[in-house]
């Protein structure tokens, strides 16, 4: 009987961990989404495990046990800022569409995930100027090159005379700058236009359409 007891009370134990785990599930969901605004905002100095907890609406000793550090919970937040932008970009370059289609899903492809993610880019860049060698080694680990279909396409352009001579490298960083330079310096842009936040959305929606334009007219033959 006694050996029976045992047994039930395990597979209540059991039960009771499947009904608890879309609880815990949630609960770390809600720890990361409230460390991702709380680090974009502040960066890994700034950011205090307390205000990610306040963020989460959970006490700290919870915190801590989804999360032993804030280095830990810091490491996953820009992992997956990362993962946000690299993976798409790279994806986007192994693409087999016309060079002109490509520069423009690139370029629609940064506005829209920062207008999601506004802190995103100043997030990532600051990050990785602070710590150089941990952002280079994420890249390592992650695998992530340039596309061999990317390089061939440009010198297949400028073979056939419709491209200046320019090198993948400094054609890919043109698109990349452009995009990213208004939504880095966001507060320089608005304080020296004297715009309102409406007005630089505006602003970078004009981009959006003006970038792929500038990069062909200034490369084409």
């Amino acid at each position: 009987m006694v050996e029976l007891n045992g047994w039930y009370k395990y597979i209540l134990d059991i039960n009771k961990t499947k009904r608890d785990m879309p609880i815990e599930k949630e609960t770390e969901e809600k720890i990361f989404l409230a460390a991702q605004k709380v680090f974009q905002r502040k960066g890994y100095t700034g950011a205090r495990m307390q205000e990610i907890a306040d963020e989460a609406k959970i006490n700290k000793s919870m915190l801590h046990y989804y999360y032993r550090s804030k280095e830990k919970l810091f490491l996953a937040v820009f992992r997956s800022s990362v993962k946000k932008i690299m993976p798409e970009l790279f994806s986007i370059l192994s693409m087999d569409v016309p060079l002109k289609e490509k520069v423009t899903r690139i370029v629609d492809f940064y506005h829209s995930v920062f207008k999601k993610n506004p802190h995103l880019p100043a997030f990532v860049i600051y990050e990785m100027n602070q710590n150089p060698g941990r952002f280079k080694d994420f890249i390592s680990s992650m695998g992530i090159r340039i596309p061999q279909k990317f390089l061939e396409q440009i010198q297949d352009e400028i073979s056939a005379g419709r491209l200046k001579k320019i090198s993948p490298h400094q054609f890919l960083m043109n698109i990349v700058a452009m995009c990213m330079m208004p939504l880095v310096a966001r507060n320089m842009v608005q304080s020296l236009f004297r715009m309102g936040d409406d007005e630089y959305f505006a602003f970078l929606e004009e981009r959006r359409e003006l970038i792929p334009e500038i990069i062909f007219s200034g490369v084409m033959i």
